[in-house]
């Protein structure tokens, strides 16, 4: 019985100080995107989520903190399906990959069209989807290698990803 009370006693206590390892966190709030366009401009990363939703930063990590501060609900990154990193920005690139609130099964893109709109992209790279992910871009960064996701580019008043 005393082990049973002091079990509960030190729970409480983590519990008091926020130490668990788990939060809770109210669905309601819960902000999901889908798509993530990350733009660097000199020493500026600009993260875009769609529906006027941006936020800028001098590191990536720093524009999706600011993102979260901008918005009355929490920015949930583990469900976008896509990040798309505008050209030539290859240290972004290196950042998108190395971030970890970004899913490893996220497809991976770059473009260089300037300022692309997240919801246009998302809906077409939805049925247009690639298969160079997050992940593979980690893993050419652990070879020492380049990362190389697919390139979209508009055409015809359209998009078109090459491989």
């Amino acid at each position: 019985m005393k082990k049973l009370f002091l079990l509960l006693f030190a729970a409480a206590a983590f519990w008091a100080l926020g130490l668990l390892p788990f939060r809770a966190t109210d669905a309601a709030k819960l902000l999901p995107v889908k798509t993530v366009v990350v733009m660097k401009s000199g020493d500026e990363y600009t993260v875009d989520v769609g529906a006027g939703v941006r936020a800028v930063g001098r590191s990536l990590s720093e524009a999706l903190e600011r993102l979260k501060e901008e918005l009355s609900g929490e920015v949930f990154l583990p469900t976008a399906e896509q990040i798309i990193v505008t050209e030539p920005a290859e240290d972004a690139l290196e950042a998108a990959a190395a971030e970890e609130r970004f899913r490893p099964a996220a497809g991976l893109y770059r473009t260089p069209i300037a300022v692309p709109d997240p919801e246009a992209l998302g809906a077409y790279l939805a049925s247009h989807p690639s298969n160079y992910t997050v992940l593979d871009a980690r893993a050419a960064i652990a070879a020492g290698e380049e990362p190389r996701p697919p390139r979209i580019t508009a055409a015809d008043g359209g998009y078109r990803v090459d491989e």
